[in-house]
């Protein structure tokens, strides 16, 4: 809105795209799966005259290739893929400056390329289900934010290099008809590979543990949820929605939940989250957003111990 309340066009963003995937079944056990993408992208700026408009044709492309085993019910893959992104609104005018030597960060920030390569496999028996999965890459023109220590509301997009990597695994295994248990762990892990230090926004390690019991028309749910510390950190470096203030502790929440069918198209449930009333705040809690009004160097706590209700209708 201008001074006086009235509503002013900024920006318009158009956006033209075309796809095509194709699937190759080798054999009984193997099979190829390639992608390619083209996208047009034209932003038209109303705010800046000496800018006023920006283009960029973006390929975008990945080749697949699943192996099922004969003797096992495992599925292996291992796949490799490139794209490139725009720069969305906020990464081309929120900025107060973009990278150096240009004028603006309408005018300076690049587009991000990313190229990764993802590995996993997976198995599904009779009781147990398991998978792994990893991933490993390279964005060249990350597009990073720095922000003024002192004054959230001036920041720089700038563009780096990064290297990415993490993986994820995970099991259920059914003890019986009514007992079920689940568990998963997920990492991530980022460089900035400029001055070699961590990337800002990177989540910690995380377990969850789950247990279901169902019998009926009724089920019930405990999740234990695991957070480890954060100590890779880039301190007042983020992106348009939250910047790294500070190390973060690890945290423990416990929550559980019944539900029952009341009919087939009726589900009424109900649960308490963080159960023991643990007072936790999440790394990437948006503390650094300075657009609603949050502090800027405070970490924001999560609820303590919540009841809730809900009724679902199906039809």
């Amino acid at each position: 809105k201008n001074k006086q309340g009235h509503w002013e066009k900024d920006a318009r963003f158009t956006s033209n795209g075309l796809f095509s995937e194709l699937t190759w079944s080798a054999s009984d056990q193997d099979k190829l799966i390639t992608g390619a993408r083209i996208d047009h992208h034209e932003v038209t700026n109303y705010v800046r005259a000496n800018e006023p408009t920006r283009s960029a044709t973006l390929p975008a492309g990945f080749m697949r290739f699943e192996h099922n085993l004969t003797d096992l019910p495992v599925m292996w893959y291992a796949g490799l893929g490139h794209t490139e992104r725009f720069p969305d609104y906020w990464e081309l005018f929120s900025p107060t400056f973009g990278p150096v030597g240009s004028t603006s960060a309408f005018e300076g920030v690049k587009s991000e390329k990313t190229t990764q390569l993802d590995i996993g496999a997976q198995y599904n028996g009779k009781q147990l289900n398991s998978w792994v999965s990893a991933y490993l890459g390279r964005v060249n023109d990350f597009i990073l934010f720095k922000y003024d220590p002192n004054n959230l509301r001036i920041s720089q997009a700038d563009n780096i290099d990064a290297t990415i990597m993490g993986g994820e695994m995970g099991a259920g295994y059914a003890f019986n008809d009514n007992w079920k248990a689940d568990a998963s762990l997920a990492y991530a892990w980022g460089e900035n590979t400029r001055n070699h230090r961590p990337l800002p926004q990177i989540p910690p390690l995380e377990a969850r543990l789950g247990l279901t019991f169902e019998t009926g028309d009724w089920s019930s749910t405990a999740l234990w949820r695991l957070v480890s510390s954060q100590h890779r950190v880039a301190i007042n470096e983020g992106n348009v929605v939250g910047k790294d203030f500070a190390d973060s502790a690890g945290f423990g929440v416990l929550s559980a939940n019944v539900a029952y069918k009341v009919t087939k198209q009726v589900k009424v449930s109900a649960g308490i989250d963080n159960l023991l009333n643990k007072a936790y705040s999440e790394h990437l809690n948006l503390a650094g957003n300075s657009g609603f009004g949050y502090s800027a160097n405070t970490s924001l706590n999560e609820p303590g111990r919540t009841l809730w209700a809900k009724l679902n209708v199906t039809f």
